[in-house]
């Protein structure tokens, strides 16, 4: 029973992972048209929630696949792919921006320090649910 639980829960896993990627993706494409920097913090949370942690609590190496769901297709992505896609994505719209204030609270974010717990309190609980669960 053991070995179908972990099984299906790592799927579980890597199907929020995907999701994860996906939001990240549309949240940075729409910061290219509407640069609100609102975009760019919500993505760091989901990174670190979303990809981050999700990817060191499974232990995921780079070369572990997992499906994403980008314009109504499972993209197949290496880890290594997936933290291409959504961090260093993300740090390159924050550096373009050349505001060293908002690169710091991004990393602060991604560290998961004070900036990334006062940005999880203003996260509503059905978004939380959609990452986290």
């Amino acid at each position: 029973m053991g070995f179908f639980s972990n099984m299906f829960g790592q799927a579980k896993e890597l199907t929020r992972l995907g999701n994860a990627v996906a939001n990240v993706k549309n949240m940075l494409d729409r910061y290219e048209s509407d640069p609100d920097m609102s975009f760019l913090l919500v993505s760091a949370w989901i990174c670190k929630v979303g990809v981050a942690d999700l990817i060191e609590k499974n232990n995921w190496l780079p070369n572990f696949r997992v499906y994403v769901p980008i314009n109504g297709h499972q993209t197949k992505m290496y880890m290594s792919e997936v933290q291409l896609s959504t961090i260093g994505r993300l740090k390159n719209k924050v550096a373009s921006t050349s505001d060293s204030s908002l690169e710091q609270t991004i990393d602060d974010i991604l560290d998961g320090g004070e900036a990334f717990y006062q940005i999880d309190k203003q996260i509503p609980q059905r978004i939380r649910d959609i990452i986290c669960k």
